[in-house]
């Protein structure tokens, strides 16, 4: 099998704007100018309109990752930042 060709999210965003400015009209102008099969354009079209410029990121080989684990330090300031709200939660109840 083939290996798929890849488009930039810049080429993306350029064909998605380029068919929502309503310059070329329909898909298959927007995907003959970008070599492309008008059903990606309009795939293309789709995840902009649902995500924004996020749904025209590369996300094959995400799925199923682990998210990156915090580092100590990331993990030391978010709990004193809970531990510094939950003093406060306090202070208000007994001021009650």
């Amino acid at each position: 099998m083939g290996r798929k060709q890849t488009y930039s999210v810049e080429i993306k965003l350029q064909a998605v704007e380029l068919y929502l400015s309503g310059e070329m009209g329909r898909y298959r102008r927007v995907a003959g100018k970008f070599n492309v099969d008008a059903s990606q354009i309009v795939r293309w079209v789709r995840a902009y309109k649902q995500e924004g410029i996020d749904g025209l990121k590369e996300k094959r080989g995400l799925v199923g990752r682990k998210p990156k684990n915090p580092s100590d330090q990331e993990k030391i300031k978010r709990l004193e930042a809970e531990v510094a709200y939950l003093k406060k939660l306090l202070e208000a109840e007994k001021e009650r």
